[in-house]
């Protein structure tokens, strides 16, 4: 005679079941994640690659972080680097990349949008009539090694974003308010200030802050608390939330030469 599973080892297996699950799911989300910052790296690499082919055509100037062209129209500092690259979506009606896509989107934002990686507005000028137009060259790049170049940022919800990251003094260190820690960077800048939790994911205290405008401007941590930055020499390195030192990682002494500190 075949002898049946009874009811309470149906729900011995089933609780069993569960609890793997419980287990399992939280590994494969970390491991899913942990795959889309490799892309995310992956874009960077090629887009610092890209940024020094453009250097070494262009008398070893960074690009603008944008400028208007001869007709008028805006040209953004992908658009510059990404025919070098040659990856991406590309507008039908003026041929300029449009900054999504491909290698200018990393997996992990979760709405596509242009200015998904900002690039560090002391190094790459604003060539428009409203900014500075003085290119920085690479010999203003004291220390290429720890100066990052460009980040992941951009909103949690929306279509566009801020072709640059935040470099202004005050936004990172104790001139901004707060108390100084950490070689004169304290973790609490804008990006992850309670007030301004950007990553908010992470913590719903604030949800309202969540999609601020001020967020595109700033890097983003939605690789489990790390973000992907590339450096001038062309390394990309993960740094986690509240780690990067302005005085270190950010500041260009030829844009204060200039007097143009964003």
């Amino acid at each position: 005679m075949k002898r049946a599973f009874t009811l309470i080892e149906l729900l011995v297996v089933i609780a069993i079941i569960a609890i793997l699950a419980a287990i399992l799911f939280p590994v494969f989300a970390q491991a899913r994640e942990k795959a889309r910052q490799i892309t995310c790296v992956s874009n960077l690499k090629q887009i610092g690659l890209g940024i020094m082919m453009y250097q070494q055509d262009y008398d070893e100037t960074f690009p603008m972080t944008h400028y208007n062209d001869a007709k008028g129209n805006e040209v953004r500092w992908y658009n510059e680097v990404g025919p070098y690259i040659k990856n991406g979506n590309i507008y039908a009606y003026d041929g300029y990349y449009s900054g999504v896509g491909g290698i200018w989107s990393c997996p992990s934002a979760p709405a596509p949008q242009p200015g998904g990686y900002g690039v560090n507005y002391s190094l790459f000028r604003d060539g428009t009539p409203y900014g500075t137009p003085e290119a920085i060259t690479l010999a203003s790049l004291g220390t290429p090694t720890q100066t990052i170049e460009v980040c992941e940022k951009g909103e949690n919800d929306g279509n566009s974003s801020w072709l640059q990251f935040q470099t202004w003094e005050g936004n990172w260190t104790a001139i901004g308010g707060g108390t100084a820690a950490n070689n004169y960077a304290y973790p609490d800048h804008l990006d992850i200030l309670p007030s301004h939790d950007c990553d908010y994911q992470y913590s719903n205290s604030y949800p309202s802050y969540a999609n601020w405008n001020g967020c595109s401007m700033m890097p983003r941590y939605r690789h489990s608390l790390q973000s992907n930055f590339l450096f001038g020499d062309g390394h990309v390195k993960s740094m986690a939330r509240g780690s990067v030192n302005w005085y270190i990682n950010i500041y260009v002494p030829a844009d204060y030469q200039f007097g143009a500190a964003y």
